[in-house]
């Protein structure tokens, strides 16, 4: 589109020029009587040609063409090709000193259109400018060779302009393809720079943790009760990065592009297993199951299934700490079958919902101070989800708590 543009700019440009310079040439001191009516009709052709050209880039029709079967400005060159013919008739048709100007309705065209179009304007073109100069004169020899000149240039014009408008088109297109390549890379320099900043920071939290607590258990003179917690702290720093490095290797194989190996299963069996397990880890929550147990079956990965139900009800549980209940619900709604796990917990703010399903990204929410997590669980359960073919939303409000709801499609893809 840009090259169009410019060749609109450049012809209006060209029209501008070549409309004085054609009125000098037709006014200048020749052997050859001329109706100067025809250079009237000359610069009419221009100006349909210049007013055609910057309509069409400038205020396209609702489908982009005026007609739907001919490419944009095809028949405002047309237009111009039978007006400055006309022209051409009343200046002494093959001696007229408008030829020139023919020869900017078939370059127009090469540059405009795709060869099959450019070769169906220009040959009208020809048509009609063998019609004119063979009315003008008597038919005999001696006018054939001036014509076929004519009219060859009429038509290489037309190709020289379509190549070199090709190769113009490919040069812009490669240009285009290099920035957007650049700017592909400079954001993937930037991903990257970022992940390892914040797998780092992931990474160094617990390490610290368990390096320090392990040097001051070196001192034999500790007491045994703070031995002992620091033992635990050990043990649950050297757990939490166990799930950091687990969650990265699944991230990255999902990323990578994993195998689902899907088999028709019941969904409502699948989710209650997973609540009876989490339900045996608490005591201060309830986990209900509401609404219909009446599913068609599933087809998907079981393993993984498994995976998005106990990140989403484990999120529900840690983002909970006061208690309450939870409640998993399933339905169907159109082609999916539909999982929503809701909790009465600390909420997410509303800035942070269009980033919650990124790697890393937790909510910033004063709530969440001793709640620790590696921000890779939501990650997953949305590449998992759309691996499926499914998508899954979340909605939230700050105090209140969070529904997250998964889609999958009954039947895959």
């Amino acid at each position: 589109m840009q090259l169009e543009r410019r060749l609109a700019w450049l012809l209006t440009v060209a029209a501008a020029v070549a409309v004085p310079a054609l009125a000098i040439i037709i006014h200048l001191p020749r052997g050859v009587e001329m109706d100067h009516s025809a250079l009237y009709l000359c610069l009419v052709a221009v100006a349909v040609l210049v007013t055609a050209q910057n309509l069409v880039m400038l205020y396209p029709s609702k489908h982009g063409k005026l007609f739907p079967r001919l490419p944009n400005f095809f028949v405002g060159i047309l237009l111009f090709d039978f007006i400055a013919c006309v022209a051409v008739y009343f200046s002494g048709g093959l001696r007229s000193p408008l030829y020139p100007a023919l020869l900017i309705g078939s370059i127009a065209a090469g540059i405009s259109f795709e060869l099959p179009a450019a070769a169906a304007s220009t040959s009208a073109l020809a048509l009609m400018y063998a019609a004119v100069a063979l009315t003008r004169a008597r038919i005999e020899p001696a006018i054939l060779q001036p014509l076929s000149f004519n009219l060859f240039y009429i038509v290489l014009a037309c190709l020289m302009s379509n190549r070199l408008a090709l190769e113009l088109r490919q040069q812009e297109q490669s240009r285009d393809e290099v920035a957007s390549l650049g700017e592909f890379i400079r954001r993937l320099e930037k991903a990257k720079s970022e992940f390892v900043s914040m797998v780092s920071h992931e990474l160094r939290t617990p390490l610290t943790s368990i390096r320090g607590f392990s040097e001051i258990l070196e001192d034999k003179d500790l007491e045994p009760e703070k031995k002992q917690e620091f033992y635990r702290i050990i043990l649950s720093e050297s757990e939490r990065l166990s799930r950091l490095i687990n969650n990265l290797l699944n991230l990255s194989r999902i990323e990578a592009g994993i195998e689902l190996n899907r088999e028709m299963t019941d969904l409502v069996e699948l989710v209650e297993e997973d609540m009876e397990l989490f339900q045996s880890q608490t005591d201060i929550h309830e986990l209900k199951y509401v609404g219909t147990r009446q599913l068609p079956p599933v087809y998907c990965d079981q393993d993984r299934m498994h995976q998005v139900v106990k990140n989403l009800l484990s999120n529900a549980v840690k983002y909970s700490p006061q208690g309450g209940v939870i409640e998993v619900e399933t339905g169907v709604e159109g082609k999916y079958v539909t999982l929503s796990v809701t909790d009465h917990g600390i909420g997410i703010p509303q800035e942070d919902l269009p980033h919650i399903f990124e790697r890393f990204r937790r909510a910033e929410n004063q709530g969440l101070s001793g709640i620790t997590g590696t921000g890779l669980g939501l990650a997953i359960v949305k590449h998992l989800v759309e691996l499926h073919g499914g998508k899954v939303t979340v909605r939230s409000e700050l105090g209140k708590g969070s529904t997250f709801t998964v889609y999958v499609p009954m039947r895959g893809f």
